[in-house]
């Protein structure tokens, strides 16, 4: 499955340390968006448990979207009951 993670981390530190582990399983497609395509379901889980850990949960968000590619790249709409929150 393919996902979009986007996210809004105050701290700057934290926020290079996220933006250096999405770059490693996707594409940069904004500033604070990344496509990770068909990407399994043990990377996600990875993904979320050191996400987890750099973050603030009280000020940062990280969104986890699955994704089929035409949504990405011509704008569909997600279902909301497909998305995860950090």
């Amino acid at each position: 499955m393919d996902y979009l993670i986007v996210y809004d981390i105050s701290d700057h530190k934290k926020r290079l340390k996220v933006s250096r582990l999405l770059q490693k399983f996707g594409y940069r497609i904004q500033y604070s968006a990344f496509y990770l395509p068909e990407t399994k379901g043990n990377i996600i889980d990875f993904l979320f448990k050191e996400i987890s850990k750099l973050i603030d949960k009280n000020t940062d968000r990280v969104f986890f979207y699955p994704v089929h590619p035409p949504e990405v790249f011509k704008g569909y709409p997600l279902e909301p009951w497909k998305i995860f929150i950090i």
